[in-house]
């Protein structure tokens, strides 16, 4: 059985049976867990869309001389590191 499908009584006597550092990391773990989440779903829907589509995304797309990507980095890289 995995650890998402027991029960909460099944879940609190597998906790009960760790060392306590173990259990020490569980804690830090699920707090790092609600934080994370938290953080997540403090995001207004407005918000979340800023993010997903920043402004400065295509900032470039006019630039003729990155109109072609891989020969502009080449070219970059080329320059930095010239072949010897």
């Amino acid at each position: 059985m995995y650890l998402s499908n027991m029960e909460t009584q099944q879940l609190l006597s597998e906790i009960a049976t760790l060392p306590p550092t173990a259990r020490q990391e569980l804690e830090q773990f699920l707090m790092e867990l609600k934080l994370r989440y938290a953080r997540q779903n403090s995001l207004t829907p407005d918000e979340r869309t800023r993010w997903m589509n920043p402004e400065f995304f295509g900032m470039h797309a006019d630039r003729e001389d990155m109109a072609d990507s891989d020969a502009y980095i080449r070219k970059l890289r080329d320059e930095q590191w010239p072949a010897k």
